[in-house]
């Protein structure tokens, strides 16, 4: 029989571990997962993913997938995800057949980061993450979580802008949000960036060369004289003259040509406008790149059907080549690469130790915030190393505040209704680090204008508190 204490412990005991599902369900796939027990020290912080900015949240893209057929997801930023053929279970164990969805996002940089919520910090420790890349993936069938059949495996090449072979491979704890280190792997050339460069540099459209009018001519003109009974296809090519195009060799330095008899001429337009003159006959080949010349008549007509044929599909197919190639260069040029076995929330990380300068962090705001320094729903973010490290603070942690001098660092506090106010790079830069040394510690916040509502409207505020 138990006593009331017996009791009142079990009950707390549960509600603690409801607590923790609800703030850190991230849709992660483990079932097995048991519970941090260090979680349940009071003294320690909650981690939990969640958005602080309200409206904003890094969405997913979602693919359609049919299970039956292999399948490779592709994103802007260079991530490949290769998903096998017959790779997903339901919750009762059963081989899902047909079409799933499959959701991806990833994270780069600290307005990512920050809008995501996720945890990048251990607040046991005081250690935080210096990310290489993070990205999310699950997956639904008729509105139903699905699981990754126990035999398979997700490949996931993720796009990375960090260089280095310090990064190890982490996963997200979909009940504690503690990360757990699963292995590591050298960073590679992302292949696909570089082989599809290299294709198109070699298809890049080159300009048509239009027709030529007799008053611009600048190199050597000569007519041909053709049996036109011998040669029918010449015929649209009678009454033209033509101008050497300055490459190839030279009729004016091969006067020899003008005195032979030729068995056969070749005239063929290549991709430049251009026309490869060939001549031969029984003992001699010339050949050279030509041009036609044409009266003020012909001109205006041929000019008129260039522009309308050969130089709009020109200006066409290099918009496309052009958007190709800005596309690509929006890739980063490693991956880093991992098999998965699981849905959820991973990082490619270094860990930095809290051996940093510590002091009590007291924010002070201005006026246009509008807002009481005591409020619970402040979230604080200190970004640094080049916006790929994020630490999170809450009024209740700042006692525990640090930071690296050497740092170009720039603390974020999220207001209430999306307002943003910055300890800025130059104001950290101001501070006596010697004196401010585990103590008291004035923050003067200045409050951005601008309500945040999009990930841009965050890349500006970061950008410019870290200048």
């Amino acid at each position: 029989m138990y006593s009331i204490n017996h009791v009142l412990r079990y009950f707390k005991f549960i509600f603690l571990g409801v607590v923790l599902l609800i703030s850190c369900d991230n849709g992660e796939n483990s079932v097995n997962e048991k519970l941090n027990t260090t979680q349940q020290n009071p003294e320690i912080p909650l981690l939990a993913v969640k958005p602080p900015i309200p409206g904003l949240d890094i969405p997913f893209k979602t693919y359609s997938i049919s299970t039956s057929k292999g399948y490779t997801i592709e994103t802007p930023k260079g991530t490949t995800v290769d998903i096998p053929a017959n790779a997903f279970v339901d919750k009762n164990g059963k081989t899902i057949t047909g079409d799933v969805d499959i959701k991806f996002r990833e994270f780069h940089d600290a307005s990512e980061i920050i809008a995501s919520g996720i945890p990048m910090h251990n607040p046991q420790t005081g250690e935080f993450m210096e990310t290489a890349g993070m990205f999310e993936i699950k997956g639904e069938y008729e509105g139903e979580e699905i699981f990754i059949k126990g035999d398979k495996e997700i490949q996931v090449n993720l796009a990375s802008y960090n260089e280095g072979d310090n990064f190890n491979f982490y996963k997200l704890g979909s009940k504690d949000c503690r990360w757990e280190e699963k292995g590591t792997a050298k960073a590679t050339v992302n292949l696909n960036k570089k082989v599809r460069l290299l294709e198109l540099e070699n298809k890049m459209a080159q300009k048509p060369i239009g027709p030529r009018k007799h008053k611009n001519i600048k190199n050597y003109v000569f007519d041909l004289q053709v049996n036109y009974d011998m040669y029918p296809e010449l015929k649209p090519f009678k009454g033209i003259v033509w101008e050497y195009a300055g490459k190839g060799e030279d009729p004016e330095k091969n006067n020899w040509i003008f005195s032979s008899n030729w068995d056969e001429i070749n005239l063929n337009q290549n991709p430049t406008g251009y026309y490869e003159l060939v001549l031969t006959n029984s003992k001699k080949k010339f050949t050279t790149l030509v041009r036609p010349v044409l009266n003020d008549k012909d001109y205006d007509k041929a000019l008129a059907l260039f522009n309308q044929s050969k130089l709009k599909e020109y200006n066409k197919i290099k918009a496309e080549q052009l958007a190709e190639r800005k596309r690509l260069d929006m890739q980063a040029d490693i991956q880093r690469n991992f098999s998965i076995n699981g849905f959820g929330i991973y990082n490619w990380d270094v860990w930095h130790n809290p051996d940093r300068t510590k002091c009590i962090a007291k924010p002070q705001f201005d006026e246009l915030a509008k807002v009481d320094i005591n409020n619970t729903n402040i979230s604080y973010f200190l970004v640094s190393k080049g916006r790929k490290a994020v630490v999170k603070y809450s009024n209740e942690t700042l006692a525990k505040f640090s930071f690296n001098p050497s740092d170009n660092n720039s603390l974020l506090a999220v207001l209430p209704e999306g307002k943003v106010a910055i300890f800025s790079a130059y104001d950290f830069k101001q501070l006596d680090v010697e004196k401010i040394k585990n103590s008291d510690t004035l923050m003067r916040m200045a409050t951005s204008t601008k309500t945040i509502k999009s990930l841009d409207d965050l890349n500006n505020i970061i950008d410019h508190a870290m200048s």
